[in-house]
């Protein structure tokens, strides 16, 4: 009965029982993510056949988990899983955890007539101790169990699959991570589900699981409002992604001149990144305005017919925000850019002189080429910013005049907030993730997916 698993033994599949257990507790917590988001009303109404179905199915994973615990405790014996284990003191923990919750529910049962003196109320008292007792003491021991069988599988396994990745290797990072991963699971994945699956709905002030299908998208795409702030955000995106780019980079490429007082030029053109968007716009909206901002102090000069009021001509309007984005985010892409830079090795510019190549051309054949991972970067900060505009607009015009200046978080604030109708809300949100989507995706394959295959 040997202590220890060889990585030989592990690539030639000896280790299904561990393998089976680790997929089937995902399984299992994967369902009861789902119930707690009440898609196991898809199987039916709560005490139907469909109903109790779903409401067995997590357990049914739970009990064939337990016996992939039994199957490998039979084939390395007790000794041979604790002997040499990574992970004795979670594994203690876990399990006095498991007991503390067990001798609350044992406490439940015991002292239930003493709570009944409190009559409902202790009741209630008995059947919580009772009921999450028992399940938590029984999700503690299973975790107890999964980390004996993950500690006793060697951390340098020549060929891993995807469950020794995901839950064998680098095991104490990953339970220190445990917190923040299910935090991250449970607002941000939990959340963009729920606000998937409520899109589908007719809720508006309250949530309501009454399926209307596509109706919200039909109303969404078919009214005006939704297609002028998608208007106005493909404009705002395409300017800003461009202009952006370019401002950044001249201003990196002319502090990389090793010109005086850098530093204070640095500061003063990053210096708007530290205000906050409601700021800015409060700010651009005094200088824009016609009255007391740059149209009266040109007028003031004595340039009677010059106008410029672009918070207040619906044709224009979105290219004032633009300003004062521009004013506040460049600086920003400024830095970026001057680290890019700044990483580049000097025998390349030296290089470049001796053969006589104009700067213009080493700029844009050499020193871009090889900042290709800074305008990667740059390129998903910009767009992440774009999708998400909302202050700015709210700031300088509240989405006016008329709807003019309108952008889909905007939308999706007021319908939600002010216009009580959450389904279409949500109908809008999902759209906006979806551009989320077609922008992150790419970056992840350009990053990432080059890596792979080199």
């Amino acid at each position: 009965m040997a202590d220890t698993v060889t990585a030989s033994d592990c690539a030639a599949g000896d280790h299904r029982a561990e393998r089976v257990f680790i997929q089937l507790i995902a399984a299992a917590m994967l369902i009861w993510l789902a119930m707690a988001l009440g898609l196991n009303t898809w199987f039916g109404r709560p005490g139907s056949i469909g109903g109790r179905v779903a409401d067995l199915m997590p357990w049914a994973f739970w009990l064939g988990a337990v016996g992939a615990l039994v199957q490998h405790v039979r084939t390395s014996g007790v000794r041979g899983v604790l002997a040499g284990n990574r992970f004795t003191r979670h594994i203690a923990a876990w399990a006095a955890v498991a007991l503390f919750f067990l001798i609350v529910a044992l406490a439940g049962n015991v002292l239930a007539p003493v709570f009944s003196v409190l009559g409902k109320t202790g009741g209630i008292i008995v059947t919580f101790c009772l009921s999450n007792g028992i399940f938590w003491a029984a999700i503690t021991a299973l975790i107890s169990a999964g980390l004996a069988i993950a500690g006793s599988v060697p951390a340098g396994l020549s060929a891993p699959g995807i469950i020794e990745r995901i839950c064998v290797l680098n095991m104490t990072a990953k339970i220190a991570a445990v917190p923040m991963a299910l935090v991250a699971m449970a607002v941000f994945t939990g959340g963009t589900i729920w606000t998937v699956v409520y899109s589908f709905t007719n809720s508006k002030l309250l949530p309501r699981t009454k399926w209307v299908g596509l109706d919200q998208y039909d109303r969404l795409w078919s009214e005006s409002r939704w297609i002028v702030s998608i208007e106005n955000l493909f404009i705002y995106g395409a300017c800003s992604l461009i202009f952006s780019l370019v401002i950044g980079f001249v201003l990196a490429a002319l502090l990389d001149q090793k010109i005086r007082f850098e530093n204070t030029f640095r500061t003063i053109f990053l210096y708007p990144f530290a205000l906050s968007f409601i700021v800015t716009g409060l700010v651009w909206q005094w200088i824009l305005n016609p009255d007391f901002g740059v149209q009266h102090v040109v007028r003031s000069l004595g340039f009677a017919s010059f106008t410029f009021d672009p918070l207040y001509n619906q044709s224009i309007v979105i290219y004032g925000i633009l300003i004062a984005g521009l004013w506040q985010g460049t600086g920003l892409i400024m830095v970026l850019m001057l680290a890019g830079l700044r990483g580049i090795d000097q025998e390349i510019w030296k290089a470049a002189r001796v053969d006589g190549i104009p700067m213009w051309k080493t700029y844009l054949f050499i020193v871009i080429p090889m900042m290709r991972p800074v305008f990667i970067t740059t390129l998903v900060i910009i767009a992440s910013g774009i999708v998400r505009v909302f202050d700015l607009v709210v700031a300088q015009t509240s989405g006016g005049p008329g709807i003019a200046s309108e952008v889909p978080a905007k939308y999706v604030y007021d319908k939600m907030f002010l216009g009580q109708n959450l389904a279409q809300g949500f109908a809008a949100s999902t759209m906006m993730l979806l551009a989320v989507a077609v922008v992150i995706i790419p970056w992840a394959y350009l990053e990432f997916g080059s890596k792979n295959r080199g």
